[in-house]
């Protein structure tokens, strides 16, 4: 135990920086290129003072730095390179074909390639590799380079123009030249499947949509009446009819649309990019659930509020959005909640622990009340007595996924049993 601090001083000591001043003056001695070019110079110097064997290092060293610099660079503006996804949008963690077309102009093959930059994020996740290796290009051909890429976190991607590079054949000194990319690859966020929505309340009449307890032409039947002209005889219930000597017909439901509001609070996971990933997970789940439920979908983003077509092309959308979705720099503490929602709205607060501390007792009088529900994220969420405790808490330590199931499932099975 006695040495472990000596060994933490002498590594402190050792990796210290004492004289930051000085680095953009030796940055160039931390290339390969750079100790060339020092030994060319002490090669030199050997030759001039001590011994002209010198000289003749000192031209070894310069050939062997002017072939690693004209041999990248001349065989880098003999090519060519495309990237291709075999699809254009996938989630978080699917499996996507990146295709690479090489085409080198050459009559001679090239070493040494590598494929830098615009696909790797280690935001929230494991360290990932940074390069992507090519074994050869042959002369005057078109090579193609399939490799399996999994997305880690939502956006677009490449997030940068990605980039060729060589150092071939010494390494001294590399050249790149930009992959051009046809179209970029949208990666949603991922969803986790829910199997329950709450108690649909709305009274909107619609085509398709929820069946509730009114007079209607759809869902189950919840009464008999007797027969009004115009009704189909398809709905004449011909054991009562018998029994009363008199057409009695079946009632059934109606379809109805609810108003679903599920808003983002843009001001809990302006510095927490795990969290807000996290929230916009949720907010994809939510929408995919509720949108299969034909409800009427609002999305509130910060200041973007995006009503979801009952089409697959509104859901893919929004899901585009959410995946390309940064929070803006906003000061303003208050969440900023629509005045003109109907009486029957829903809303779907998703927000952080210190946020939900914070809001005062109206708010959790209306959540109470059972029209506004808050979705809560934090690394650990505990929620004080005094401010209540959320429709749902998820802690990202814990397995959210699970959480996220097991408690939404609970909440629909309470709301329908009310």
């Amino acid at each position: 135990m006695s040495n472990l601090p000596i060994r933490e001083w002498f590594s402190t000591i050792t990796t210290h920086d004492f004289l930051p001043w000085s680095n953009r003056y030796v940055a160039w001695l931390r290339t390969p290129i750079g100790w060339f070019a020092v030994a060319a110079v002490a090669a030199g110097l050997t030759g001039a003072i001590v011994a002209p064997e010198g000289w003749v290092i000192c031209a070894i060293i310069l050939s062997a730095m002017g072939l690693g610099i004209a041999w990248p660079w001349l065989a880098m503006r003999g090519l060519e390179a495309r990237i291709d996804f075999d699809r254009p949008r996938c989630h978080e963690h699917d499996k996507v074909t990146v295709s690479l077309t090489v085409t080198n102009r050459w009559p001679w093959p090239v070493w040494g390639l590598l494929v830098q930059r615009g696909f790797f994020c280690a935001v929230g996740t494991k360290q990932q590799p940074d390069t992507t290796a090519l074994s050869q290009v042959a002369g005057w051909s078109n090579s193609r380079f399939e490799f399996t890429y999994q997305p880690p976190r939502r956006g677009l991607y490449p997030h940068q123009p990605p980039v060729l590079t060589t150092g071939f054949p010494f390494g001294i000194w590399s050249t790149e030249r930009t992959i051009s990319v046809n179209e970029k690859l949208i990666v949603w966020p991922g969803t986790t499947r829910l199997r329950s929505v709450p108690m649909l309340r709305g009274d909107r009449l619609a085509a398709t949509g929820s069946c509730i307890d009114r007079p209607g032409h759809d869902g189950d039947i919840i009464a008999a009446r007797p027969y009004i002209r115009g009704d189909s005889l398809r709905r004449v219930h011909w054991v009562h009819t018998a029994r009363r000597d008199n057409l009695i017909v079946c009632e059934r439901q109606t379809a109805s649309r609810e108003s679903i509001l599920v808003e983002l609070d843009p001001h809990a996971f302006f510095d927490n990019e795990t969290a807000l990933d996290w929230g916009l997970r949720v907010i994809a789940s939510l929408s995919l659930e509720f949108h299969s439920h034909a409800c009427d979908l609002t999305c509130a983003l910060g200041k973007d509020r995006l009503f979801v077509a009952p089409s697959t092309a509104g859901l893919h959308r929004l899901f585009d959005r959410l995946a390309a979705y940064e929070p803006s720099s906003l000061t303003e503490g208050s969440v900023n909640r629509s005045r003109q929602n109907v009486a029957d709205q829903m809303t779907i607060l998703v927000t952080s622990a210190e946020r939900w501390h914070s809001f005062g007792a109206r708010d959790q009088s209306r959540q109470k009340r059972g029209r506004v529900r808050a979705v809560v994220i934090d690394d650990d969420p505990k929620c004080s007595a005094e401010t209540g405790k959320p429709w749902i808490g998820l802690t990202l330590s814990d397995e959210p996924t699970r959480q996220f199931q097991r408690q939404w499932e609970r909440q629909c099975h309470e709301d329908w049993a009310r």
